[in-house]
């Protein structure tokens, strides 16, 4: 039979997860409840979870509340910590006092993230909305004024809700 050149089975982590010192370097911005950038933070995040194999860490099939992680070996403990570092790492200070719970699991903690943005979303929503519906031109020019309008736009459609002409 050939060798296929790994020693680590499909279904788990490879070691290379042990390298990740600086997540910043995959993940090159914090998800910031201001921005509204959770749909590209978690995109970001949920792809490098699967590039490395760890993704099964944050899907909460395999470890809610109501069913132990399939696993619980000390190994399986260390990789979910070392989701967790990630996740953490790539907070803003006010997101990360918000979902920090002791003795929680990677995928606890991608659940309360996700619950975070989806709490706030209407009401950011109604706010980009009052905002872009009360913009005057003004002294702007009209490069100003259509930037300032795709400023807004822009999150509007990051958090589902359309703009109309």
């Amino acid at each position: 039979m050939p060798d296929t050149g790994s020693s680590t089975p499909s279904s788990g982590p490879s070691d290379k997860i042990y390298g990740i010192t600086n997540i910043k370097s995959y993940i090159p911005f914090l998800l910031d409840l201001d921005r509204l950038n959770y749909d590209s933070w978690k995109e970001l995040f949920k792809t490098h979870c699967i590039g490395y194999s760890v993704y099964d860490h944050l899907d909460s099939s395999s470890s809610s509340s109501s069913k132990q992680p399939i696993d619980q070996s000390p190994s399986w403990k260390e990789v979910d910590n070392i989701v967790k570092q990630w996740l953490y790492g790539t907070h803003t200070q006010s997101i990360l006092q918000s979902i920090l719970v002791p003795d929680a699991t990677a995928a606890e903690v991608w659940k309360a993230i996700e619950d975070l943005f989806h709490e706030n979303k209407e009401s950011k929503a109604m706010e980009l909305d009052d905002e872009l519906r009360s913009l005057t031109i003004g002294d702007s020019t009209i490069m100003e004024y259509c930037t300032k309008i795709k400023s807004i736009s822009d999150p509007l459609a990051n958090i589902g809700s359309s703009v109309n002409e």
